[in-house]
């Protein structure tokens, strides 16, 4: 049985810090909400659905070794985030973005995420941000969430990509499900 997951974009915050609606993030073009169903996923009103990401197996690899607490630990939990232009459907053999882009903020395909909360029994919530200056002028299309050894753990890739320029920063939630 693989980890279900479910991404959506949460905030938008503008270049100066001001926080706008993702309604209004969507009527400058800026990002699209994917179409379908997305019940059962707790989303609140103003979060914009990206769809279903896939689990591949080197990520059920390491929630395993999670699990067992394998050392050292923190190279085996969910710690960064990349971004990409890839199209090429989720495999559960998937060992990297199709198309990373490197983020200016890290200089690296990575960036650390904001956080992780339990919204329930079964289901994490992961939450990161792409810097106003990261991934400029890219139409982002694929996400990875990463261990701390920079191992892919799930990989989310759609047609409706966020349009992404220095004048805004979306921050997207990602739900897991266990």
């Amino acid at each position: 049985m693989r980890p279900k997951g479910f991404l959506s974009i949460s905030k938008i915050t503008l270049a100066d810090g001001t926080e706008i609606s993702t309604q209004q993030a969507i009527q400058y073009g800026w990002i699209s909400p994917v179409p379908g169903r997305h019940a059962g996923w707790d989303l609140a009103r103003h979060e914009v659905p990206l769809g279903t990401n896939l689990w591949v197996d080197q990520g059920r690899q390491l929630a395993a070794f999670c699990m067992g607490f394998r050392s050292p630990i923190a190279d085996y939990t969910i710690a960064k985030f990349g971004v990409g232009t890839g199209s090429r459907a989720p495999n559960v053999a998937d060992v990297a973005l199709e198309s990373p882009i490197v983020l200016a903020s890290t200089a690296s395909v990575v960036a650390p995420i904001n956080g992780i909360d339990f919204l329930s029994p079964f289901v994490m919530r992961v939450s990161y941000t792409v810097a106003a200056g990261d991934a400029n002028g890219n139409l982002i299309t694929e996400r990875g969430l990463f261990s701390g050894n920079n191992t892919l753990l799930a990989r989310h890739v759609t047609s409706a990509g966020i349009n992404k320029t220095s004048d805004f920063s979306p921050t997207l939630t990602w739900r897991l499900r266990f």
